[in-house]
C-alpha cells in the first residue's frame, strides 16, 4: 500500500494545467456517455452483430465489477492520502477497486479489435485502454491496482464471452429468448438493489452503480429482443447522410432520456434509487429499440 501511496504522491506532483486538461480529456474514453455513443454507432450504422457483441461483453464487465466493488469496498485515495491532489473526482462513483473506467474501455476497445480484425485499430484500441488506465492513476482517483483490476476484468471477460455471444446473435430465436431472460434478471437484481438503498442510504455507495448498470443491460437487452422479433433491421451499405442523422437523433433522445428525466424527477421530488434505475432501464430500451421506432421515421 505505500507503494501505491508513493506513485499517486509522485504523480499528483507532476500536475500541470495542459497534463491535467489532456488526462482528463483522455479519461473521457472510460466514461458513459461516450462510451456508449461508440457502441450505438456500431450497433445502429456499421455491424448491428458486432454492436450487439461489443455491447453484451462491456455490461458483463461492467456488472462483475460492480460485483467486486460491493464486496470488496476499498476506500478511494483520497480517504487514507491527506492533501492528495484529486481531479475529477465527481467521476469517481462508489468505492475505488476495480477502476470502472478502465473496466469499460478495456471491455468495449478490446471488443472493437476483436469484432473488426484491423491492425491499425487493434494498436489504437491498445493504446485507448493503457492511456485511459493511467489517466485514472494520473488524476488520483484510483490506486493502481484499482487499474489492474479494471483492465483484467474488462479484457478478460470480453476474450471469455463474446465468442459465446456472437454464436447466440446467429441463432436469432434463441439470441431473444436469452435476451429477455437476461433483461427480466437484470431488471429485478436493479430494483432489489434501489430498494435496498432506499431502505439504507447508506448502501448507495456501495450498491448505486451496480443498480444502474443493472439497469442499463436490462433495458437494452428487451428493447433489442423488440427490434429483432418485430423488425430486424439491415444495415446497408452507403446512406452516411441517413446514417448521420439517425445517429444524431437517436443520441439527442437517449440524452434527454437520462438528463431530461433526472431533472423532471428532481423538480417533482422523486429523484431517488426506484426512479434511477427507471431512467436507465428507458435509456437502455431506447438503445435497443430505436431502429423499430426510425422505422416509421424512414431511418432505418
Amino acid at each position: 500500500m505505500e507503494f501505491q501511496k508513493q506513485i499517486l504522491l509522485f504523480l499528483a506532483g507532476t500536475h500541470s494545467d495542459f497534463q491535467n486538461g489532456l488526462a482528463q480529456f483522455l479519461t473521457m474514453f472510460g466514461e458513459e456517455i461516450l462510451l456508449v455513443g461508440i457502441v450505438v454507432f456500431i450497433y445502429w450504422n456499421i455491424n448491428k452483430k458486432n454492436g450487439f457483441v461489443i455491447f453484451m461483453s462491456l455490461m458483463s464487465s461492467l456488472s462483475v465489477t460492480g460485483i467486486a466493488k460491493a464486496i470488496v469496498r476499498f476506500p478511494r485515495p483520497w480517504h487514507l492520502i491527506q492533501d492528495l491532489d484529486v481531479i475529477r473526482i465527481h467521476t469517481a462513483t462508489g468505492y475505488s477497486f476495480p477502476s470502472g473506467h478502465t473496466t469499460s474501455a478495456s471491455s468495449t476497445f478490446t471488443g472493437i479489435a476483436m469484432a473488426f480484425k484491423k491492425r491499425w485499430l487493434s494498436i489504437v484500441c491498445a493504446l485507448i485502454i493503457i492511456l485511459v488506465g493511467l489517466s485514472r492513476l494520473y488524476l488520483c482517483v484510483h490506486w493502481p491496482t484499482d487499474v489492474i483490476g479494471g483492465l483484467v476484468i474488462g479484457c478478460g471477460t470480453t476474450f471469455l464471452l463474446s465468442g459465446g455471444f456472437a454464436t447466440l446473435y446467429d441463432d436469432k430465436e434463441k439470441a431473444i429468448r436469452v435476451s429477455v431472460i437476461i433483461g427480466c434478471v437484470a431488471a429485478v437484481a436493479a430494483f432489489a438493489l434501489a430498494v435496498v438503498i432506499l431502505l439504507n442510504e447508506e448502501t448507495h455507495h456501495a450498491f448505486s452503480d451496480l443498480s444502474s448498470t443493472f439497469a442499463t443491460f436490462s433495458g437494452v437487452t428487451f428493447g433489442c429482443a423488440l427490434e429483432r422479433k418485430h423488425f430486424d433491421f439491415e444495415i446497408k451499405e452507403g446512406q452516411w447522410g441517413k446514417k448521420i442523422l439517425r445517429y444524431a437523433i437517436g443520441m439527442v433522445v437517449a440524452v434527454a432520456i437520462t438528463s431530461g428525466l433526472k431533472l423532471l424527477f428532481t423538480e417533482v421530488g422523486i429523484a431517488n434509487s426506484l426512479t434511477r434505475v427507471l431512467r436507465y432501464i428507458l435509456f437502455g430500451f431506447w438503445g435497443g429499440i430505436y431502429p423499430l421506432v426510425g422505422k416509421k421515421l424512414g431511418l432505418f
